[in-house]
């Protein structure tokens, strides 16, 4: 069984997104029988790359998409989409893959059509849906603006795709469900299934690893770090989580960002809240020592169908604080102070969370408690590798 994993993620994108996920899978999957390789953005052929670039500038002077800034944005991603999962289908053809596995919807269509395009019917295909629910609101709400007519017909394209494929994926059975009701099914297909995210190579902080992380990170030992993680983006709420850190009205807290984007509006909300000393906005390939070192995890997401960051704050014991979106709940359980998404909320959580010493060792305590039951990654690399035999 040789499967190969599609994502549309550059080496960039991997330090928070799919390749923090997939990593920990590829020895496990081996072990389990299949052998596996990451096909992303970086191995397209540069030269196919500049000629795809060079048909997408000649559509966009037509006449109904230019000057519609919206109807560019989605010209180039679905080009982009599905120009990698084509080149993935010509590799899994050339290079004899018996399976391939797209992560979004949109790269499954390419893959599909290359597929058929170089007569390989006998490679099995499959998909699995990060966002919560139907892919083109996950992306509309990331900011990939898509209007009414728009948006019926890309759902129609990702539910047809979805029906078609061997196999779909979720990380939670909240998200699958959510899925079916975007697509107008009555209930969840027998060929989708629920495969969360193993549990990450992440241990939990002990006092001694604490204080290591905090010297090696230039941390002051007095400081009360609040940490979040995630693309600097708008559905990240990131801003409320700014705003709760200045309401403390406390110079021991220090608000750490752990994120790829651009960062110069939080940082000006920051100064204008007379915070902006205290914000520090960072992108790393290593998330270990600001899990161990920080005190408290807030994230303030407005839509998640997981939250790899929020498992990796239970597995560290830090307490958490989370708004209740998506498949959260379903991740984070009794591990996790589930709150509504507001600020005034998320500041009185973080309030008596600072105030409290005992406080915060409770939540950390019910948070080792429910990292320690997280299945780990042979048990997930196990559970792709049955989707893959019965597809």
């Amino acid at each position: 069984m040789r499967v190969l994993m599609v994502t549309r993620e550059s080496a960039e994108d991997r330090r928070y997104g799919l390749g923090r996920s997939l990593a920990p899978l590829m020895g496990p999957m081996a072990a389990a029988g299949a052998q596996v390789r990451y096909f992303c953005a970086d191995d397209i052929d540069p030269a196919a790359a500049r000629r795809r670039r060079l048909r997408v500038e000649q559509w966009e002077r037509w006449p109904l998409i230019a000057d519609r800034p919206n109807r560019v944005n989605l010209l180039r991603a679905w080009s982009e989409r599905l120009h990698i999962g084509f080149e993935a289908a010509r590799v899994a053809r050339h290079e004899a893959y018996t399976h391939v596995h797209a992560h979004d919807p949109w790269l499954a269509c390419g893959v599909a059509l290359g597929l058929r395009r170089h007569g390989a019917s006998g490679v099995r295909w499959g998909l699995t849906q990060h966002g919560f629910g139907s892919y083109s609101q996950a992306t509309h709400e990331d900011g990939l603006e898509q209007g009414p007519a728009a948006q019926a017909w890309l759902r129609r394209i990702e539910r047809f795709t979805s029906l078609r494929a061997r196999w779909v994926t979720a990380p939670t059975q909240a998200a699958l469900a959510q899925l079916a009701r975007d697509f107008a099914l009555s209930r969840v297909p027998a060929h989708w299934h629920c495969v969360p995210h193993a549990r990450p190579p992440l241990n939990a902080r002990t006092p001694a690893t604490r204080e290591a992380a905090r010297a090696a990170l230039g941390w002051d030992s007095d400081e009360l770090v609040v940490l979040a993680v995630g693309r600097l983006v708008p559905l990240k709420c990131l801003d409320r989580i700014v705003h709760a850190c200045a309401a403390q009205q406390d110079p021991r807290v220090r608000l750490q960002l752990l994120g790829g984007g651009e960062a110069a509006p939080l940082q000006a909300l920051a100064q204008r809240l007379g915070f902006g000393s205290r914000l520090r906005v960072t992108s790393t390939e290593d998330v270990t020592p600001f899990f161990h070192g920080a005190d408290i995890y807030i994230s303030a997401s407005s839509t998640e169908s997981f939250g790899l960051a929020n498992l990796e704050a239970l597995c560290a014991g830090l307490p958490a604080i989370c708004s209740a979106a998506g498949g959260v709940p379903e991740v984070m359980g009794d591990g996790a102070w589930l709150v509504p998404n507001d600020t005034d909320t998320l500041t009185r959580a973080l309030s008596a969370l600072r105030a409290d010493e005992a406080l915060r060792a409770h939540w950390a305590t019910r948070a080792l408690a429910r990292a320690a039951g997280w299945p780990p990654p042979e048990d997930i690399a196990r559970r792709y590798v049955a989707i893959y035999q019965t597809a």
